[in-house]
Parts: structure tokens; sequence; C-alpha cells
């Protein structure tokens, strides 16, 4: 493990005890651990929760990570080296540990290897369960996504309801990491907290998903699943429904769905057109249509490993349907309130442009 910025324990100033001023003696921070730290949502829940007095943050990163944008955060961040695939690794980074928020996962709707997917979110998650477990750490938020319920045959679904299909790889593995979790809260009494963020929105995402750059560039020549509506997440709002889910007592045994921004597909880019002064193709391609050139471009990629444009698993989510859910529970127990979608895309398009 490697330090780059050291831990302190907080010293609070003199306070009046029988009209004499004394010192209260250094009292130690509760240390929250966060795997995923450098990631688009990671860097924003470590900022966020760094509001929080008596906290002190522990960023779990692997050894190719980036951590300049951490730096700059606060000078009381500590980052050590583990890789949520090696278990070996994991225990020493929880040691002293309080807290842990797991946000690390491959968000991504392709990779060269499917395996990929169930290496980092299945397994990768229920190594850090098993070593939240082994250092008798006292909460845990497992950040996963509403796709993880597939396609419930309500909708809109709930915390409650039972999953559906999954039409990923990404929805699928990211279900059977939560479902590791459960087990562990079920047998071990893992005190297990897990949020299902809705599709996130902001500056500072370096992931093609959202396709927010494309539009941007003029580069998105018809839609697809136009009249399809999801649901969409401001990441400053992801971030304190994390750190309200992790601090909240009353939390552990229980999901919460997060995000009630809804837009068809169509909406969603039409927001981006008027923001950006761009247009935006109003022509819609039925899914069926595209599915043979996306498997063929889906096997030329695993070859070159370069992600097609349009992934198989992206028409196969949209060919399923509105994702649809109900987001009270957030409000009603984390007091979660809700940043507009367009004031989230506005976020995102500055910083596109401004990268020019």
């Amino acid at each position: 493990m490697r330090l780059i910025r050291n831990r302190y324990f907080g010293v609070d100033r003199c306070i009046p005890f029988n009209g004499i001023q004394v010192e209260k003696m250094p009292r130690k921070n509760r240390v929250v651990a966060v795997t995923g730290a450098t990631g688009f949502v990671g860097r924003h829940f470590v900022e966020r929760i760094l509001q929080e007095t008596g906290i002190s943050v522990r960023c779990v990163v692997r050894d190719s990570s980036d951590v300049a944008g951490l730096e700059h955060l606060d000078d009381d961040i500590e980052v050590v080296h583990a890789d949520v695939t090696r278990p070996d690794t994991l225990e020493d980074a929880f040691a002293d540990v309080w807290g842990v928020v797991n946000l690390a996962g491959y968000r991504e709707f392709w990779s060269k290897r499917r395996e990929h997917f169930y290496d980092v979110n299945q397994v990768g998650a229920g190594n850090v369960f098993r070593a939240c477990l082994a250092r008798g750490v006292e909460k845990v938020v497992q950040v996963s996504t509403p796709l993880a319920f597939g396609r419930p045959d309500e909708q809109p679904f709930d915390e409650m309801s039972a999953p559906g299909a999954h039409p990923s790889d990404y929805a699928r593995s990211k279900f059977l990491g939560d479902e590791e979790g459960w087990c562990l809260h079920q047998e071990e009494d893992l005190p297990l907290t897990v949020v299902h963020l809705a599709a996130v929105i902001g500056a500072g995402d370096d992931k093609a998903t959202m396709e927010v750059k494309r539009a941007v560039d003029g580069k998105l020549p018809a839609l697809v699943g136009a009249d399809t509506t999801y649901t969409y997440l401001y990441v400053r709002d992801a971030a304190d429904a994390i750190a309200r889910a992790l601090l909240n007592p009353d939390t552990v045994g229980q999901r919460y769905l997060i995000g009630n921004q809804r837009a068809t597909t169509r909406e969603y880019f039409s927001i981006i057109g008027r923001i950006a002064g761009v247009p935006v193709p109003s022509r819609n391609i039925p899914e069926s249509w595209l599915m043979p050139v996306a498997r063929c471009m889906e096997a030329a990629s695993r070859v070159t490993g370069i992600r097609p444009v349009v992934p198989l698993d992206v028409l196969k989510t949209t060919a399923a349907g509105s994702l649809l859910f109900d987001a009270s529970r957030s409000v009603d127990e984390l007091g979660m309130t809700y940043t507009s979608l367009s004031t989230a895309l506005s976020e995102s398009v500055e910083e596109i442009r401004s990268a020019a």
C-alpha cells in the first residue's frame, strides 16, 4: 500500500470546563473506505462525504489508477492500492475502517471479454463483502443499478419487486453481485445497504454510454428506441444518496432506488440539442433492423478490441422497453430531493464545449 496523503486525528479547540480552558483529547475520525474512488461517481462521492464532520476517507484504487483528480479534494485523503478482483489485497485495505462504499464496477455495455463483467461486478463485489466481514466493518454500501432488477413484470417497480430477465451482461452481473451481498447479509450479518442509481448524468463522465458528446458533436445519425423511457440522475444527487445511505443507521438490510427524472430517448436528445444549439435527428430506427448489423460489429470488435458504435447489449436493453421505477422510498427514508435532467445535461454539455 502507498499513502499519498496521511490521515490525521482531529483536535477540538479549547472548551470551557468549570471556567477553565482545556483541550479535548484527540478523537479518531470514522474511516470510510471507497472502492472505485477514481471513477465518475466515485470522485463526486469522495467530495460529498468529505463535507461530513468526523469522517476520514480512504480511497482504494488499483495500481494503474490516476489519482490526480482526488488530490485536490482534501489534504486528509488516504490512498491505498488494492484490487477487488484480488481478494488477498482487500483485508489490509479495510483495516481499521468503519464503513465501506463499493463503487468498483464495470459500467459499460460492451467488453472484449464478456467474463470481465462478472469478474468485477459479481466476483469482485463478493470479494469486497467477505473482506468487510473479516475486518468487522460496521456499514457496507453496495452501489448498483436499477438494471439489476432486469425487466420486472410490474411497471413502475419498487424495491420489493421480483426481478425479471436481464437484457445485458452488465445488468445480470450487477444483479449477481448484489445477490452475493444479500446472501452474506442473511447468513453472516453483513451490514449491507444497496443503492440502485439511475442513469447518471453530469460533468466528468468519460464513458460513451450516455452519448452526450456524440450528440453535441453532431455525430448521432438517428435515434434508436426513441419512445423508450428511462430514468436519469444528476451525479451530485447520486453522491448525496450514497452518503445518506451510508450515514443513516436505519438503512442496514434495505435497498433504495435512486432517481426520478424520466425522459424518452427522443426527449433526452432534444434537451441536449436545445442546450447545445445543435440539431438532433428525429428519425427512429427500429432495434430489429439494427440487430444483424450490431451482431457483425460485435464480432469484429472482439477481434479489434474497439468498442462498436452500437453495442449489441444496448440494442437488447432498448428493445426490452421502458424501465420505470418508483423512487418514493428514497425521498421518504433518505430525504432525497432531485435535480432536473436539464441542469445535469447543461453541466455535461458545458464541459464538452469547454474541452473542444
